[in-house]
């Protein structure tokens, strides 16, 4: 697909109304801007304003189910609303081959707040290609090679409504909060500790035009107080996200807002923070007439460049798009059916008469073929026949000679059987009988199945029958196997008698 072009870039601030629009490398602010098919729209969704968390799925799971696996496990692990629909984006975190689960950063806003935010802008241009996540618009100062992506940063930003802090590990997103300060709050506690109601509109004044350093002893003392709260609950939250991601060190804490640098916010935040902390200083690549443009507006041009250049996937919260192509739309498809539909019905009767002419000449080409081929299969058919005929007379004749093998077989088993275990049996019988003469122990009778004897053997004293089976089982073990399950006497004749099973290994 051909890649758009636009002619340029419009940032959107939806909690200040401001708006820039950039050419090339050029950047300026506009009052109030008009949709242009040629203007691509980029904004962010405040820190506040969604849910960032992070889950695993299977890597089993095939990349067409991935968003409706996302998207389910996030409604079960973030406990969401079932009963709403939630715009869920996510952002993959890089594994090792041997992990068996997928990781993902998840980015989840309620459609509700966002239009809320943005519907004064969509008064204005209807439509916004991309809503960011304000975490992510980092990124693009490593990918611009602003700055250098191998050590661990923090960014932390202050705005009217909302402040946030962001963790960046070499150059990838790592982690972000929205912090409890934002300007409307400072200076809610700015005037509970002074004692008196400040303006907003005045605090901020005094931040952005001398900072921490006022001339005014009794508001620097406040100041100091406030920033120093605000300061411990930032470490506060930095002590959890280190523990949590494995952080050693932070290299560098850079420190913004959205009215521009607050004097001696560095000094101050370091004192508490213990690392090195610096002001926005970057150096985005955008030339500029205006003596002021927010850090956020800029880091939105930079992005949006990145994103038309090369096309980039990025976890997008608009939910105002574009419509498509009017060919790919339904009215549009109606059209193009309809028009498809009245071609094919002028150029029916013409396929018509051009396909039957079609079908004589196949049919005479057949036929052709049908002419060679014809007498070639009745000769073949005529052979097979010949062949299954002859099969079947080898296999009568193979049935004949079968039996009389068979027939022959069991003559010759049964010679064998006469002429080697009979033999057997009786050579068997003969050594035992010696034995059985050997311990004075008479035979009464013996039965032969198969390898097994059983000796109906009598004897006027029990130690012989005795003797004789320790005799045979201790010299003749390696031959025969002899038991007995009783010896008794019978009271009749005062003889022993016994039945001894003789097994032959």
């Amino acid at each position: 697909m051909k890649k758009k072009v636009y002619n340029s870039i419009i940032s959107i601030n939806p909690y200040s109304q401001t708006y820039y629009e950039s050419k090339n490398t050029k950047i300026k602010r506009i009052q109030s801007p008009k949709f242009s098919k040629n203007s691509f729209y980029i904004s962010f969704l405040a820190t506040k304003n969604f849910i960032v968390s992070q889950l695993s799925i299977s890597k089993n799971i095939p990349n067409e189910d991935l968003k409706d696996a996302i998207e389910i496990k996030a409604y079960e692990e973030l406990g969401l609303d079932q009963t709403k629909e939630y715009k869920i984006e996510y952002l993959e975190i890089p594994t090792l081959p041997a992990d068996k689960d997928r990781k993902f950063h998840i980015f989840v806003a309620d459609p509700t707040n966002i239009l809320e935010d943005f519907q004064e802008t969509v008064k204005k241009i209807n439509y916004i290609d991309v809503i960011i996540p304000t975490p992510l618009l980092f990124k693009y100062l490593y990918k611009n090679e602003v700055l250098d992506n191998d050590e661990v940063h923090i960014f932390i930003y202050f705005q009217q409504k909302d402040a946030f802090l962001t963790i960046y590990r070499e150059g990838k997103y790592l982690y972000s909060k929205s912090l409890k300060y934002s300007f409307e709050d400072m200076s809610e506690r700015f005037s509970e500790l002074l004692g008196e109601r400040i303006d907003e509109e005045e605090f901020i004044k005094l931040l952005s035009q001398e900072g921490l350093r006022t001339s005014n002893f009794e508001y620097q003392k406040y100041l100091m107080k406030l920033f120093s709260e605000i300061f411990m609950h930032i470490n506060d939250v930095l002590i959890y996200a280190k523990r949590a991601n494995d952080i050693d060190k932070i290299n560098k804490i850079f420190i913004s807002s959205e009215y521009g640098h607050i004097s001696g916010i560095e000094e101050y935040a370091q004192t508490y923070l213990g690392v090195t902390v610096l002001d926005f200083t970057f150096d985005y690549g955008l030339l500029t007439e205006e003596p002021f443009i927010e850090d956020l507006h800029q880091l939105l041009h930079l992005a949006a460049f990145n994103i038309l250049e090369e096309e980039e996937e990025i976890p997008n919260l608009t939910i105002f798009k574009r419509p498509p192509p009017i060919w790919q739309r339904p009215s549009g498809q109606l059209i193009v059916v309809t028009a498809a539909s009245i071609l094919l019905s002028f150029s029916y009767p013409l396929y018509n008469l051009i396909y039957s002419y079609k079908l004589q000449y196949d049919t005479f080409l057949l036929n052709k073929e049908y002419d060679k081929i014809h007498p070639i299969r009745v000769k073949l058919e005529n052979s097979i026949n010949n062949l299954k005929k002859d099969k079947n007379k080898i296999i009568s004749k193979i049935e004949k000679e079968r039996k009389v093998f068979n027939i022959r077989m069991n003559i010759l088993n049964s010679i064998y059987d006469k002429k080697v275990n009979y033999p057997m049996k009786g050579k068997i019988i003969a050594e035992l009988s010696q034995d059985l003469v050997k311990y004075k122990v008479k035979t009464k009778a013996v039965k032969y199945n198969n390898k097994t004897m059983e000796w109906d053997v009598i004897s006027d004293d029990e130690k012989r029958i005795t003797d004789l089976i320790k005799y045979i089982s201790n010299i003749k073990g390696d031959t025969y196997h002899i038991e007995t399950n009783k010896i008794e006497k019978d009271d009749n004749t005062s003889k022993y008698i016994s039945t001894l099973k003789v097994v032959i290994k």
